[in-house]
């Protein structure tokens, strides 16, 4: 067997005939077919063999051949004997089953060979020794072998010629042998009758196969028709129906699917448009009844015999004997579970899959409903925006599974809460959206008290406590505001001042608000072109020794020359940038100008640009860093950040991790506002900042209350004992000044010294070269060494991005 791989059929080969193709699906079941014809034939084939062998051996047994005609004839019956013990062995002990039909249909082409070669010995022992009259015998027993076993055998046509062909050599050579010329003929004719046999037997091969496969196409098609049928009678689920004039059902419905009992609602005398549900359908189908009017595919609700409900499609056309109406007569059609997943589909439309609640869809449908309606006089309508406090904590800790289970427990307290005329609606993530209505008079405001209490109760997830309260935003319904979409902007700008004002809290729409908003926004638009417009400016607050009062740093702290507004201040737009996350291109773009002025400065001042928490995770804040201090000549010891509590706050692993890859750079690290946070004592233990920033809301109260002065002291005693500096920022008299150098702090920063200002309004403070190319100017004036110190730093600075 091959496989011809440009057809997807197989080959059936036999040594001297021509391939017959058959698919490669059909091979298995044609060789069970080749071995299922044989075994039909064994006793047959083992028997003629035994026979003919008898005849041969009686007819010759007073011959001169001596010993070898017995011993050939023992050989054939103990062959025989053998093949027909295996068979019937084989049946016995069932060991077909196990066994390839390819090596099993192989194995019978041996045995065949061996046969074969059996027979082909006869002649040549017996025709030599024996006289005229015998050699005729033996020429007609091995021409009737011959003829036989290529016909036995011909559906495998293998062991057909296996057989033959031996038998028909040994016969010809036997006649060579011989002296007479008319032997010589014969033989030539036994070549003849061979090729006839070799085309008989491929013919008879390609019979056998064309046959199967005929029967197997007629299998094939009768299987799939069936298929179709069952589908068809397992899927319909239609019948027929007739009524008479007066529209009661004159015959019993003819069900087209025997095995369905869906018309079992219809029964004869009963009135076709009683059987069905009081609704507009209904309405339908009896006035196209009374006009005589034929209708199509209406819909109709009806409960069968054993109370279950189901739906019906009713088709029907009237019936007319001449001018006279006879009834209606159509067809019906169980539609109940389409009319179900119809159902089940628009409910998932509208509404929440989690909670059950309605959906943002369904919120919005209601919302252009109710504000055409007004409200029940001396009511207040409002809408709702709530969105939890702290559900991403809840997903982050306890996983989602717990996210949605609190977000069902959610829905379950506001449900609570509600009265049966009020709308909950979740909008999806944590945000749900309520529409109450309440008498006048302070109802209302009583209600979002109460809710807002009842949300802060902690919640049981799962044997673990959740806290996670709600903030609302509230917008008040009144007559002249009609756009859906304006009220849910509204409410959610109130449900965002409360969330900035300290969250677990409810807020009120005012048009204070959306002015807010509508700054906002411009001011938003327009600090995204600031930095390609050139509108942002660095200043610098001096950094002095303590005890020197020389200048041996500066904060680098970010202005905007607002073409309009004039100076704006950070506490103006910071915000607003890292709520765009516009704040990670800003701070990249100070880092690269506050290095840029550094280059002006003398070697022993330090600058220091302040790290926002967004920063902190860019991706190219290292490079940034490293290609700003080797654009500018800025050894990395005169370059520091300044980060706060917040940023360690995020992702504290990977904040730490990112802090170590830029201290090995060689910039310093400090800790601004020492002492507001939390847990400030434990980031010290985890990081070995540089430096330490008292905040100058401890600084300003050291003349007047003890509590400030103690908690300075403290922190400088701690920076001197974890090996830091200390900075005091917001200094602005001199005896804040004395108090912390007398108790050991080194730097002082605070109006007493400065305000931030432009670099070069600080040449009063400290010298300030003018501005140049500072890198060019460097290496022209240090020469190759320098050159190469600054290629090399290039070079360090490479292998430190690509690290």
């Amino acid at each position: 067997m091959d496989t011809k791989q440009n057809t997807g059929r197989q080959g059936f080969k036999t040594s001297l005939t021509k391939a017959a193709e058959i698919p490669e699906k059909h091979l298995s079941s044609l060789r069970e077919k080749q071995l299922a014809s044989f075994r039909s034939i064994m006793l047959v084939i083992v028997l003629a063999n035994l026979l003919n062998a008898a005849v041969i051996l009686l007819s010759f047994r007073e011959s001169m051949i001596g010993n070898l005609l017995p011993m050939w004839g023992g050989c054939l019956v103990l062959f025989s004997l053998f093949a027909l013990g295996q068979d019937l062995f084989e049946k016995q002990f069932g060991w077909r089953k196990s066994r390839d039909a390819e090596q099993e249909l192989q194995s019978l082409t041996r045995g065949a060979t061996l046969n074969g070669f059996l027979w082909a010995i006869a002649p040549l022992v017996v025709m030599s020794s024996v006289d005229t009259q015998g050699q005729m015998v033996m020429g007609i027993v091995m021409a009737g072998m011959m003829f036989a076993g290529a016909f036995l055998l011909s559906h495998i046509p293998d062991a057909a010629l296996s057989f033959t062909i031996p038998v028909g050599v040994g016969l010809i050579l036997s006649m060579q042998f011989q002296q007479d010329t008319a032997y010589q003929f014969i033989s030539v004719l036994l070549i003849v009758y061979m090729a006839l046999l070799v085309f008989a037997v491929r013919w008879s091969t390609n019979q056998f196969v064309e046959q199967h496969l005929g029967e197997a196409a007629v299998s094939e098609q009768s299987e799939l028709i069936g298929l179709l049928l069952r589908d068809f009678e397992e899927s319909t689920s239609d019948w027929l129906w007739q009524t008479g004039a007066d529209g009661k059902l004159e015959d019993i419905p003819l069900v087209i699917d025997t095995s369905s009992d869906s018309a079992g609602f219809m029964t004869k005398g009963a009135s076709l448009v009683g059987l069905f549900a009081a609704d507009e359908s209904r309405k339908v189908l009896e006035t196209a009844m009374k006009r005589e009017q034929g209708f199509r595919d209406v819909v109709l609700h009806v409960r069968d015999q054993n109370g279950e409900e189901c739906w019906v499609s009713l088709t029907g056309k009237p019936i007319f004997d001449g001018h006279q109406f006879r009834g209606f007569r159509g067809v019906a059609a169980d539609i109940t579970q389409s009319k179900q997943i119809e159902d089940r589909m628009a409910h998932m439309a509208h509404y929440d899959g989690l909670t059950g609640l309605p959906n943002r869809i369904t919120l919005q449908e209601h919302l252009e409903k109710i504000v055409r309606k007004p409200p029940a006089p001396h009511t207040v309508r409002a809408l709702l925006w709530m969105d939890l406090d702290n559900f991403k904590w809840v997903n982050d800790t306890l996983g989602h599974p717990a996210g949605d289970e609190l977000l069902r427990q959610v829905a379950g307290r506001i449900n609570e809460m509600v009265e049966t005329t009020d709308m909950v609606a979740r909008l999806g993530g944590d945000e749900f959206a309520l529409i109450v209505e309440r008498p006048a008079g302070g109802a209302l405001e009583d209600f979002f008290h109460r809710l807002t209490d009842h949300m802060r109760t902690p919640y049981n997830i799962w044997g673990s406590t959740a806290h996670c309260s709600a903030s609302f935003g509230v917008r008040i319904f009144d007559a002249y505001t009609t756009d859906t979409r304006q009220i849910l902007k509204h409410a959610d700008l109130a449900l965002y001042d409360a969330k900035r004002t300290g969250k677990a809290q409810w807020c009120m729409f005012t048009p204070q608000l959306e002015a807010h908003a509508q700054a906002r926004m411009q001011t938003e638009t327009e600090l995204e072109h600031a930095i390609d417009k050139d509108e942002l400016r660095v200043y610098f607050q001096p950094q002095v020794d303590a005890r020197t009062h020389k200048m041996i740093g500066a904060e680098t702290l970010l202005r905007w020359q607002h073409p309009t507004r004039g100076l704006v201040f950070p506490d103006q737009f910071i915000e607003l940038a890292e709520d765009n996350g516009l704040i990670t291109r800003m701070g990249e773009w100070v880092i690269r100008t506050a290095l840029a002025e550094a280059a002006r400065l003398p070697e022993h001042v330090k600058v220091a640009v302040n790290l926002s928490p967004l920063q902190i995770h860019s991706a190219t804040l290292i490079s940034t860093i490293v290609n700003a201090l080797a654009a500018n000549n800025i050894a990395p010891n005169r370059f520091e950040l300044e980060i706060t509590e917040s940023v360690l706050m995020t992702d504290t692993e990977f904040t730490l991790k990112r802090l170590h890859q830029i201290r090995d750079l060689g910039v310093r690290i400090a800790l601004d506002d020492f002492g507001t946070g939390y847990s400030s004592l434990s980031y010290l233990r985890s990081f070995p900042f540089d430096k330490i920033k008292i905040d100058k809301s401890f600084v300003k109260d050291i003349e007047t209350r003890q509590d400030s002065r103690a908690i300075a002291v403290a922190t400088l005693n701690l920076a001197k004992s974890l090996g830091m500096r200390c900075t005091a920022e917001g200094v602005e008299t001199l005896y804040q000044a004395d108090f912390l150098r007398d108790h050991g702090c080194d730097e002082l920063q605070g109006f007493l010294i400065s305000r931030a200002q432009p670099l070069d309004s600080l040449s009063h403070i400290v010298d300030i070269r003018p501005k140049t190319d500072q890198r060019s100017a460097t290496i022209e004036t240090l020469g190759t060494d320098a050159e190469a110190n600054v290629l090399a730093f290039d070079e360090g600075k490479r292998s430190l991005s690509a690290s």
